[in-house]
């Protein structure tokens, strides 16, 4: 490959990856609204449960829409790690997107972990006990933290690889409703 094969290489790539981000950060965004209307209501079943009051309101309804695996993708990424991509990216731009590709991925696998605790049937049969309210108020803060992280993350590198392209709308999303 020439140096201009590689310099189309490393533009069509950032492209993709900024298109992959900027889809991610659509679905986090819905994502993280989801859990601002829930946390509330949760985080107060939380206060009653530690205060040994019963809870007020119910919460086993709405859950599995919010904590579920994350929708997030990593196409982009896996397919720049195994081509000739990768090697000839800037470091500051090679760093940015793994790290952020890396906490998505602790997300993903924190989400795993969060789920497969309240998934099950059992899980749910005991939500007006407060062990169950108060693990679940604690995870949920937890998760909203992780993805306001990851929210950052996805804002900078999208800034830095738009920046490295020279291109302020690489990877817009257009949303249709």
């Amino acid at each position: 490959m020439t140096n201009i094969d590689h310099r189309r290489l490393v533009d069509e790539t950032l492209y993709a990856l900024a298109a992959e981000i900027a889809e991610n950060t659509v679905a986090l965004e819905r994502r993280m609204a989801y859990h601002d209307r829930i946390l509330p209501g949760l985080v107060e079943n939380q206060r009653a449960a530690e205060g040994g009051e019963r809870q007020r309101i119910s919460i086993s309804g709405a859950l599995p829409e919010g904590l579920g695996l994350t929708p997030l993708r990593s196409t982009a990424w896996e397919l720049a790690s195994v081509t000739e991509a990768v090697r000839h990216f800037d470091l500051p731009i090679l760093s940015t997107l793994s790290l952020t590709y890396a906490i998505q991925e602790s997300l993903h696998e924190y989400d795993r972990i969060v789920s497969a605790g309240i998934i099950q049937p059992q899980f749910f049969a005991a939500t007006d006990q407060p062990g169950a309210v108060i693990y679940l108020g604690v995870m949920l803060s937890d998760v909203r933290a992780r993805e306001d992280e990851l929210g950052r993350f996805y804002a900078e590198t999208l800034r830095h690889v738009r920046q490295r392209l020279g291109d302020p709308e690489a990877g817009a999303v257009m949303e249709v409703r």
